[in-house]
């Protein structure tokens, strides 16, 4: 057998428990033995597939079923026809690199630490500065406030899943944008797959682009705050620079709550080199109530590897606790509030002294409240059929 097989450009990088393997260009990675990655080595070098079928059963001792592993690689995208030209751009640069080059670069850090400083100083100077609830409350119009704050902090949202972006296009990784769900949270999520591609050193900055960004945004706000005080201009607009800086204060915190797979969930399990902790986890804990209902144990899934399932033990604990946590809180706080606004706006729709603008605000809370459960639902239902689909387990930072 004389054939050759061709295959696009692929990633190999030596993890723990093997070699992961990968497309960057479309996010599709599994984990081989160095023995199949040195067999796919060959390969992109040219060499017939007699010829590596032949060095692998030298190797191992045992012959390899090249059908089978030839099947493997075309469920994974990676092999490609003969006819099929190799894309030059392929191994060009990503949209927006140098950019993200720039962005990271030194006089960058430079920057970012002078207006960080900048900022510490002026909330040491003058408290009212300082990170507080109160700064929400900008104005007396109540109804204003989350409409208000919500429209102002879009675009530091996108700030912070940009800074998750460039800093993987600055290593040539391409990244989308995206919606996705966190238990019942709807959040705004970066796809860098990609990661999978480089070594593990390389993946930090990315995990942690947006949380500086969050921190640049919160010092250059504040800053703002100040130099807009007095001056004739108005003061909602300076304390408007105030509360939407304490919704990047939010979103730091937001980071430490590991079990919804922030950011920061990204940073340990790779600093644990652990390639999906997060699945591995949910299927021992799975195991367990099988184990405590007394029904068959479910067999170890081998799909995680020996350092994921070691790192499940200790982790499982907090993973119960952290969505303990978050279903007391909706219980606690969430649903009573919900349940105060339904019933203010059923009130105001069937009350005798409804005025047209309280009919057209119950509207618009419907309208909103609508597309937020919608959107929820929409979110929740392409998750779930995604998951048949093999996916990187890097990629969604938040």
């Amino acid at each position: 057998m004389g054939a050759t097989v061709f295959l696009h450009r692929l990633t190999m990088v030596t993890e723990d428990d093997g070699v992961m393997v990968g497309r960057p260009d479309t996010g599709s990675y599994a984990v081989f033995p160095e023995e199949g990655a040195h067999v796919l080595r060959m390969f992109a070098e040219g060499a017939p597939v007699e010829e590596a079928a032949a060095w692998y059963e030298r190797t191992c001792g045992d012959p390899l079923d090249m059908a089978d592993f030839l099947e493997t690689l075309d469920d994974l995208g990676f092999l490609r026809t003969e006819s099929e030209a190799a894309v030059a751009s392929e191994q060009g640069r990503v949209r927006w690199q140098l950019l993200g080059r720039l962005l990271f670069s030194w006089p960058a850090w430079l920057a970012y630490s002078a207006l960080v400083a900048a900022a510490v100083t002026a909330m040491v100077r003058d408290p009212g500065l300082r990170p507080s609830y109160h700064h929400v409350f900008f104005t007396h119009y109540v109804s204003l406030i989350p409409i208000v704050v919500f429209a102002v902090a879009i675009p530091c949202i996108v700030v912070h899943e940009a800074f998750h972006a460039l800093a993987g296009r600055r290593l040539g990784l391409p990244s989308t944008l995206g919606l996705g769900r966190r238990l019942y949270y709807l959040v705004a999520e970066t796809r860098l797959d990609s990661l999978l591609s480089v070594e593990r050193r390389k993946r930090y900055l990315p995990f942690c682009a947006g949380m500086l960004a969050d921190v640049i945004l919160l010092s250059g706000l504040t800053l703002l705050s100040l130099a807009l005080d007095g001056h004739g201009i108005p003061s909602w607009i300076h304390k408007l620079c105030l509360a939407v800086a304490f919704t990047c204060v939010l979103r730091l915190i937001w980071q430490f709550l590991f079990y919804l797979e922030t950011d920061l969930y990204y940073v340990v399990t790779t600093a644990a080199r652990c390639t999906d902790l997060q699945n591995a986890t949910r299927f021992r804990l799975r195991g367990g109530l099988h184990r405590l209902l007394r029904r068959t144990p479910r067999v170890a899934d081998t799909a995680f590897s020996p350092r994921d399932r070691a790192v499940a033990r200790w982790y499982a604990p907090l993973l119960v606790a952290g969505y303990g946590f978050s279903l007391a809180s909706l219980a606690w706080a969430g649903l009573p509030t919900a349940l105060h606004f339904w019933s203010t706006i059923a009130d105001r729709l069937g009350g005798a002294h409804t005025t047209a603008w309280d009919l057209v605000d119950a509207a618009g809370f419907i309208t909103l409240s609508g597309l937020q459960l919608g959107l929820l639902a929409h979110v929740t239902l392409r998750d779930r059929r995604g998951r048949s689909r093999t996916t990187a387990p890097q990629g969604a930072l938040t």
